[in-house]
C-alpha cells in the first residue's frame, strides 16, 4: 500500500516538472527554467539540449540561452549554499559535485565544509 502511493507521487511530481518546463519554454521564461533546474541542484542543459526541448513543444520559439544560463547561475547559487556545503563535509563527502565551483571562491564555503568534515570525523552529534 505505501509503495503504491509513493509511487503515485513520484509519478505526479515528474509530470508537474514536465508541464512546468513546458509552459516556462511556451512563455520563453528561459530565465525561470534555468533557476529552477539550478536551484534542484540538476546539471545545466547544453545549448543544443535546450534547443531539442524548445522546439519539441514550441518550433516557432526562440532560444534565450543567454537567459537560461543566468537564472541557472542564480538557483545554483542557492543550492550551493553554505549549509549545504556544510552537510557534504558532515557526510564524508570530499567531492562537491555540481557545488564545485564553491571550492574555488574559499572563504566560508571551504571554512564550513571544513567543520561538516571535522565533525563526520568525530561523529559528533549534531546540535
Amino acid at each position: 500500500m505505501i509503495k503504491k502511493v509513493l509511487f503515485t507521487v513520484v509519478i505526479g511530481a515528474l509530470m508537474t516538472g514536465c508541464v512546468t518546463q513546458k509552459k516556462l519554454v511556451t512563455n520563453g521564461d528561459f530565465h525561470q527554467l534555468g533557476f529552477y533546474n539550478g536551484i534542484a541542484g540538476s546539471e545545466k542543459l547544453s545549448h543544443d539540449n535546450l534547443d531539442v526541448i524548445t522546439k519539441k513543444y514550441d518550433p516557432t520559439m526562440t532560444l534565450d540561452y543567454g537567459s537560461y544560463q543566468q537564472g541557472y547561475q542564480q538557483g545554483l547559487d542557492q543550492y550551493c549554499s553554505l549549509e549545504h556545503i556544510f552537510k557534504l563535509g558532515e557526510q564524508g563527502k570530499v567531492k562537491w559535485g555540481i557545488c564545485e565551483y564553491r571550492r574555488q571562491q574559499e572563504g566560508l564555503y571551504l571554512t564550513k565544509w571544513q567543520q561538516g568534515f571535522e565533525r563526520y570525523g568525530t561523529m559528533e552529534p549534531r546540535l
